[in-house]
């Protein structure tokens, strides 16, 4: 356990945190355990509330180590939204309070939790295929994301919902950021925000690429809101704990300015007509204050990937170029292109690139010399080349994974 003062934000991917598997006591009465997702905790009068219980792995882990501490009954386990992280370790609470004879606690939630992990067990397959490529490395085979089964609300609320622990406060209020069912806690007494992913210690996760809409916009919102709370502490659900007002306020405020930036600056050009292939061409970027900023680089989220998000939330499907309307399919693309220039010739000018780092070139042209034939076995070893290269040098890990996956799929077929 760790009691360290104010440590300042870190560049630590979410599930990559140094103290992982330590629980760190922020002050008397308040703890956080660093998890794949973290797991708050609030107790010190009789009953402790838990925020978020982690994955099916880590829950078990996160009760042993709060019990080190405090032998408290859960009175209330929250989950600040649904996903397969923060949501799946409920068991292990439940059965600690059982075999202590403790009365089991209520789960609280978001009343659209129960609608999420219905569509998580409708595209269950899906789930598991997305997951295990975004995450790639270790958590690929551990399951940690699998939806087997879900652990529902036994309460949910609407918009804000106040709760008692022992005579003390607790709010909780509905958000829309990473998902629309977020919910983050704040116990004015201790002046203590408990946030889950609206802060990931990383430019925010909107944009994922397979994975539904998330809200750009109402992120921000709810960060502004958030800080007007003036919160003391504030603990994330990826990252360290924010200790301190001043701190508090500037990851909150200058996190938001971020999202409100990029937004802003996606929604004038839409509404300048340009069309959605334009704007992603626009490169748009943060100021730099802004991109300096520890707990704003580009390490889970990153800008071209808000971008996206701003454009899927308000302008559809299409491209804007007339060829992806109805578009021909790649394989007939790539035969008419390698039929015009010659096959060798795209391969030689993709090696060439590569050679000369412009990695993105490079794999447009590999792609068109394997979409015209997918068994040739020398435009699949250059796409796996490209794509090697493009993740050791990617700082986002969801672009890294995503990139290394292809690339050993393309050298499974190699083989």
């Amino acid at each position: 356990m760790s009691s360290t003062p104010n440590p300042r934000p870190s560049n630590n991917l979410p599930g990559f945190d140094p103290m992982m598997g330590q629980l760190e006591v922020i002050e008397p009465g308040i703890a956080m355990f660093h998890g794949f997702a973290n797991v708050a905790f609030a107790y010190g009068r009789g009953e402790m509330i838990v925020v978020d219980t982690s994955s099916r792995q880590m829950g078990a882990m996160a009760v042993r180590a709060i019990r080190e501490v405090s032998d408290e009954p859960f009175a209330f386990l929250i989950y600040t939204h649904g996903h397969g992280d923060h949501a799946f370790g409920t068991e292990a609470f439940i059965a600690d309070a059982i075999t202590r004879g403790h009365a089991r606690p209520k789960i609280w939630a978001h009343e659209d939790v129960a609608g999420r992990f219905k569509r998580y067990a409708l595209t269950r397959e899906w789930q598991s295929h997305i997951n295990r490529l975004q995450f790639g490395g270790a958590f690929a085979t551990t399951g940690m994301f699998e939806p087997k089964s879900f652990s529902y609300p036994d309460l949910v609320y609407r918009d804000q919902q106040f709760l008692d622990l022992v005579g003390e406060p607790v709010e909780l209020h509905h958000a829309m950021g990473e998902t629309d069912d977020a919910t983050w806690v704040w116990m004015p007494t201790r002046r203590l925000a408990m946030v889950g992913d609206l802060i990931v210690s990383s430019m925010p996760n909107t944009g994922n690429p397979n994975k539904v809409q998330r809200y750009t916009l109402e992120w921000a919102e709810t960060l502004e809101a958030i800080a007007k709370c003036a919160p003391r502490y504030v603990l994330p659900g990826h990252g360290p704990a924010y200790r301190g007002e001043e701190l508090c306020k500037e990851v909150l405020s200058e996190t938001a300015r971020a999202l409100r930036l990029i937004h802003d600056e996606v929604v004038r050009r839409l509404n300048a007509g340009e069309w959605p292939v334009d704007i992603v061409e626009a490169d748009i970027s943060i100021p730099a204050d802004l991109a300096a900023k520890p707990y704003l680089q580009p390490i889970y989220g990153c800008v071209p990937f808000v971008v996206r998000d701003v454009i899927r939330r308000y302008a559809g499907w299409w491209s804007g170029e007339p060829s992806q309307m109805f578009p021909a399919t790649r394989t007939e693309r790539g035969g008419d292109i390698v039929a015009l220039c010659g096959r060798d010739a795209i391969l030689a000018k993709a090696r060439a690139l590569k050679d000369a780092a412009d990695l993105k070139r490079a794999l447009a042209l590999a792609e068109i010399a394997l979409n015209a034939n997918p068994s040739d076995y020398e435009a699949i070893r250059l796409n796996a080349e490209i794509l090697e290269a493009m993740a050791a040098g990617e700082r986002s890990f969801i672009a890294r994974n995503f990139f290394a996956g292809a690339a050993r799929q393309l050298r499974e077929r190699a083989k």
